[in-house]
């Protein structure tokens, strides 16, 4: 691919959308391109160094089961031949590489809770997780914050490794029908409509956590103030322009993923 080429790949306005893909194979290499670039993402902002942490991808078509990276894969390196396909009993039905039990515990009940969720994320992070010690929803104490207006709710169980899907399950009740839950003493999760959404968000909340934590009396956006906002700031193609962006700023050329 020449410089050219990678440009014009890389463009983007304004009045971007996703594209629409017209069958199953093409809608899932672009949720598994979309979760690949999401752990280089994390990478890049030294995230999940450690194995920990996880972004899933329900398939298209098999829609009771998701895609995750494969144990032992450095986010940084992540591509869509790394991901495997796991099914609601988190059996591997694709891929050779084993799972990270605790993503399955945590996602799996979230992704058959709610049809409406595409991707899940999950890490620890340098903000986040202090801020869940707090065990309260994000502060509406900036922009970010807004996102998740009336759209977050609080896990307070103490189950801080999530060994089994009934704690799962709970965690996908303390979230219900929104956009973030905070795992008290654990740290933040997302879901969007699209694993880019999804992702965008969590950058969108981990920013918000890091005002809490940094200015932890700092001044209350207003509930009709925040009303006023959230449409701009708090609709999933939001969250997709994030990505879109983090993609460009973080990882460069998306073709790396394959």
């Amino acid at each position: 691919m020449t410089i050219a080429d990678s440009a014009k790949r890389l463009k983007f306005t304004r009045d971007s959308q996703p594209s629409p893909q017209r069958d199953h194979e093409s809608e899932r290499l672009l949720r598994k391109q979309e979760t690949a670039l999401g752990y280089r993402i994390m990478a890049s902002f030294g995230w999940g160094a450690d194995g920990s942490g996880h972004i899933t991808a329900r398939d298209p078509e098999h829609v009771e089961c998701f895609w995750l990276l494969g144990y032992g894969i450095p986010f940084g390196e992540a591509t869509i031949d790394d991901l495997v396909l796991v099914n609601q009993a988190g059996q591997v039905v694709e891929g050779i590489l084993d799972i990270n039990p605790a993503a399955f515990c945590i996602h799996g009940p979230i992704h058959t809770s709610r049809s409406d969720v595409v991707g899940v994320v999950h890490t620890h992070t340098p903000y986040g997780t202090p801020f869940s010690a707090l065990a309260k929803p994000l502060s509406m104490t900036s922009q970010e914050a807004v996102a998740f207006h009336g759209l977050q709710g609080v896990f307070e169980g103490e189950e801080l490794n999530v060994t089994d899907v009934q704690t799962g399950q709970r965690i996908a009740d303390a979230l219900g029908a929104g956009r973030l839950v905070v795992l008290a003493n654990h740290g933040l999760l997302t879901v969007g409509s699209t694993v880019a959404s999804a992702v965008g968000f969590y950058i969108n909340a981990e920013r918000a956590a890091e005002v809490c934590v940094k200015v932890p009396n700092g001044r209350i956006i207003s509930s009709q103030a925040a009303d006023a906002v959230h449409p701009s700031v708090g609709r999933e193609i939001n969250g997709w322009h994030i990505f879109q962006w983090l993609v460009r700023s973080r990882v460069g050329d998306p073709t790396v993923v394959g």
